[in-house]
């Protein structure tokens, strides 16, 4: 028998050598060359080749930025907004509004400006506000409000255009966009007693700074009930929207390496972008691709300090100290694709060290047995006692396939601090998310779509030393016995 074993081993080995041969051989002669030149039969093929990996590189290259403009042409589209406009999610976001990993729990305001429009741009905000002014690439210009310069007194704004000589008058917190386009979110806070801060965001002014004496006429539209899609399309449509950007945005330096791989795709700066039907194929097979990797890198990172515990199987959402993906040695495209595709802004307070200030985010996309997150089956979180924040915490629900949030027909998608949860005798929470609710606690419950599978944000606002410490520890979401 054992000898039966050892031939059989043999043959395999034999074979493996063989098939490993053959395929080393295929891979060298894939291409044909005749005095070192590549004979002329596979020079298409070849430049193909070249303009499809030129391609897919560009959409992992250029995700934030299409994720940007995607989402100033949902407020343009869905909201009826221009940069005079600030949209506010008075009663919180909902599922209705198709972002990526929107909370709750949250009363924002957002809007954008286009610099080429209208040169150095003024943000008036008013006092008690949390929030950022990001650049096209979802890099933070300048936090503004409690973690801004500010420090939540209010103030004005000054963002100036790329490489502008003009004068800077006084008065303003002042600084320098690298991109035309840009965005800003902010977070209000509710009232001790509970009433709501949409008043204090009706505050907010934006106007060029040219008109100071003549300022446009603000609109606030509340937006919490409207439908909207914010989010950028993974397929050929992509490419799209890449186009769109190169022909008006400002080229950064750090861009040229990939505007020269772009312009043999036919996306060059300041020229129109009329792709023809050979290269729309192209861009439908590279957008293919991308979004695999996009997905690969995003929801199992190759980052070896993606996880803030040694054991368990959260992982950080920001994978750099900087918001901006820069490490001291290089742009961390992957840590940048991982937040980029499932996430919008950034902010240095979101990444900051700063106990009791700002916010921290862990995700988690598999169960503590390492199983993806699957929206047919049951799972329990318990939370210890005494959860490490100033302000509040939230759990939310994201569907794996939008990176918004999970729509059922509770309408609701996120538990937290707020909330009249049930609490155990010991002081920690337990947290179920599935499609059917356990039994006398569908309080602490939020709903699934089982059609799908998700992904969940931990989030902390104002955490405390505790989190830092890492002396409080969540608890991997594990999945229960009454799974089907």
């Amino acid at each position: 028998m054992r000898k039966i074993m050892y031939l059989a081993l043999s043959v395999l080995i034999i074979s493996s050598c063989t098939n490993s041969t053959e395929e080393n051989s295929m891979e060298k002669d894939q291409y044909k060359f005749e005095n070192g030149y590549p004979v002329t039969s596979d020079m298409p093929s070849i430049f193909e080749e070249l303009d499809y990996q030129r391609a897919v590189q560009s959409y992992l290259w250029a995700t934030p930025a299409v994720a940007t403009y995607s989402f100033i042409e949902g407020l343009q589209r869905d909201y009826g907004a221009d940069m005079y406009t600030a949209n506010i999610w008075e009663k919180s976001a909902t599922p209705k509004t198709i972002v990526f990993t929107g909370n709750s729990q949250s009363i924002y305001s957002v809007g954008y400006f286009d610099l080429s429009e209208t040169g150095p741009f003024v943000l008036e905000f008013p006092e008690n506000l949390l929030g950022m002014v990001d650049d096209l690439w979802y890099a933070p210009i300048t936090d503004v409000g409690l973690a801004g310069p500010d420090k939540g007194a209010g103030g004005k704004y000054l963002i100036l255009p790329p490489n502008y000589k003009g004068e800077i008058p006084d008065g303003y917190y002042t600084y320098e966009s690298t991109t035309f386009m840009n965005i800003w979110l902010v977070r209000a806070f509710q009232g001790n007693d509970g009433s709501s801060p949409v008043d204090d965001l009706k505050q907010i002014r934006t106007y060029p700074l040219s008109k100071i004496d003549d300022q446009p006429e603000m609109t606030y539209k509340m937006v919490s009930d409207i439908h909207a899609d914010l989010t950028f399309p993974t397929d050929e449509r992509f490419f799209d929207q890449l186009g769109k950007i190169f022909t008006k945005e400002n080229v950064r330096d750090i861009d040229m390496a990939y505007l020269g791989m772009l312009s043999s795709l036919g996306i060059e700066n300041g020229q129109p972008f009329s792709p023809d039907t050979k290269m729309k194929a192209l861009f439908k097979r590279a957008s293919e691709t991308g979004n695999a990797m996009a997905r690969a890198i995003a929801y199992s990172s190759r980052n070896e300090n993606k996880n803030p515990y040694t054991d368990g199987q959260w992982e950080w959402i920001f994978l750099t100290e900087r918001p901006t993906f820069y490490t001291e040695n290089y742009l961390d495209i992957e840590a940048r694709i991982t937040y980029t595709h499932q996430a919008c802004f950034t902010a240095n307070g979101m990444v900051a060290k700063n106990v009791g200030v700002g916010s921290q985010y862990f995700a988690a996309y598999k169960d503590g047995n390492g199983a993806w997150l699957d929206g047919s089956q049951n799972y329990k979180l318990t939370l210890p006692p005494d959860v490490p924040v100033v302000n509040f915490w939230s759990l939310m629900v994201y569907n794996s396939e939008t990176r918004s949030m999970v729509v059922t027909d509770t309408e609701d998608a996120g538990l937290d601090s707020y909330g009249d949860l049930q609490v155990n005798e010991n002081g920690s929470i337990d947290l179920y998310m599935g499609p059917t609710p356990p039994e006398g606690i569908e309080s602490n419950w939020i709903k699934t779509d089982e059609q799908t599978g998700f992904f969940v944000y931990l989030r902390f606002y104002g955490p405390k030393q505790e989190f830092f410490d890492k002396t409080w520890v969540p608890g991997d979401i594990e999945p229960l016995d009454n799974n089907r």
